[in-house]
Formats: structure tokens, sequence, C-alpha cells
């Protein structure tokens, strides 16, 4: 029997291979985690931005005679619209009476898998905690114009960190989300 006549893989060259293969699977995975993670920074980048926009353009913007100031208005879990609030009531009762007092809107889609949430992990924005507007003096307001603080939860499927934004009556604060204290840790 001759040896260099035999082919194949000997198990060193075997598990060698199944080694690298395994280097390359670790690597790529966290390579994933790693844009996920981005991409939920992102995210919550993006929402403390677009409401630091409104309060700011409540403040400078509001011209119209009817005009009540800037919002924003939870569509979905996952999307949102940013709208001049012109309360069309004839009684100026400054209460937000649905979409049709929603001036020059843009709605915002967030990217697939992210989802916000209302003060905790469990309760998507919806019914009266789905509107947040910001008065003329740029005081966040709920729909029917009452003083209005909140946390937005900012969370992406299969990614362990939590973002959040915390709207006070003066501030708007981005940070990581502290589950156990249920309150919003500022960076």
């Amino acid at each position: 029997m001759n040896i260099k006549d035999e082919r194949g893989f000997s198990l060193i060259e075997l598990l060698v291979v199944v080694a690298l293969i395994a280097i390359i699977a670790a690597i790529a995975m966290m390579g994933r985690d790693t844009y996920q993670g981005r991409q939920l920074k992102a995210a919550s980048q993006q929402l403390y931005g677009d409401l630091q926009k409104v309060r700011v353009d409540a403040m400078t913007k509001s011209n119209a005679a009817n005009s009540r100031g800037f919002g924003i208005r939870f569509t979905s879990s996952s999307a949102y619209r940013v709208f001049e609030f012109n309360d069309s009531n004839t009684a100026d009762n400054y209460q937000y009476d649905g979409t049709a007092e929603e001036a020059n809107p843009t709605d915002v889609i967030l990217t697939s898998g992210i989802t916000v949430t209302l003060g905790n992990t469990t309760t998507p924005p919806t019914g009266t905690g789905n509107v947040l507007i910001f008065s003329k003096q740029g005081l966040p307001k709920d729909n029917i114009w009452g003083q209005d603080n909140r946390i937005y939860v900012i969370q992406f499927s299969g990614v362990s960190q939590i973002r959040c934004v915390n709207i006070a009556n003066v501030t708007i604060r981005e940070g990581v989300w502290d589950a156990a204290n249920s309150s919003c840790a500022i960076q």
C-alpha cells in the first residue's frame, strides 16, 4: 500500500477547518449584534432629535392664528407623525381633537424590528398616550392640554440593551432604560 495513493482529509485537517468556520461564525454574530445595537441607538437619537425639533418649532414657527404648537403622534409602535397642531375647534379649547387638526404632517417609519413603548417595556403609545404636543412656550402637553411628562422606551428585537427618551417640563434627554428601576438613565 502506497501512502501517496491515499486520498481524503486527516482528522487534524478536518478539525482545523471546523475551528475556522466556528471562529468566522462567531465574528459574524458579533458584527450582527453591533450593527443592530447601532440601529437601536440611531432610532433613539432620531426620536430624540425629532422631539427636540418639534419643541423648537413650537416656540418659533407657530404663527397661524389657530396654531397651538407642534406635536408628535404615534401611528403604531414603530411609526410616528410630526405635525403642527392647529386647533380647529371654534371654542379654542386647546384640545387635540384628531388628525384633522394636524397641519404639514411628516411621517417617520422606524427600522424593521424597532418598537417604541410608553413608560415601560410593554405599553404601546396608543390612545391618549400616542399624542404629545409642545405648546408655544415649549412645554409638553397631552391631547387635552394637560401638563405631560413621559418616557418613550425604544427596543430592537434581539438586542439586550434598551434605549429611552425622557420628556420633562423643560428638558428632553436620551439614555439607557434601567429595567430594575423602571427609569431612564440619562447619558
